[in-house]
């Protein structure tokens, strides 16, 4: 065999190699997905008291942490968030901690941070005090800026 034989094996056998990566990565990893339109993000940490939203509950916090996500009963993902109450501006809350749980999309931002959560409390007998928080888009919580 010649030089540009083993070379050209050599170089067919790289190709091979690198296709069957690709084919395999593909395979494994399938569920890869993103937001297709950056306006359409989605998220439940407003800047403002958002007055546009109808909901029991309204209430300022500092989003602290986020334990790993958990299910519905229907199985629709869920992220879950360890707030800190700073104060309540609608209804009524008598704990100064509570859980934060969001259905979670491709287009769900999720983040620490400090703001103004709407949505329905609820109380979970694993999980504690939860307020099932209501997501909207990303212009809506930011527009008191």
């Amino acid at each position: 065999m010649t030089i540009d034989q083993r070379t050209n094996v050599r170089i067919w056998k790289t190709i091979v190699l690198c296709a069957v990566c690709l084919i395999v990565g593909c395979l494994a990893f399938d569920r890869a997905e993103a937001c297709a339109v950056a306006g359409s993000q989605r998220g439940v940490l407003f800047d403002h008291i958002p007055e546009e939203v109808d909901a029991p509950v309204i209430v300022e916090v500092t989003i602290v942490g986020r334990e790993a996500d958990i299910s519905s009963p229907d199985r629709t993902p869920l992220a879950l968030m360890n707030a800190r109450v700073e104060r309540v501006v609608k209804g009524t809350l008598d704990s100064d901690a509570l859980k934060v749980v969001t259905y979670l999309g491709t287009c769900t931002r999720i983040g620490a941070g400090h703001g103004f959560v709407a949505g329905t409390l609820d109380h979970d007998a694993r999980l504690g005090l939860k307020l099932i928080a209501i997501q909207r888009s990303y212009e809506m919580l930011i527009r008191g800026r």
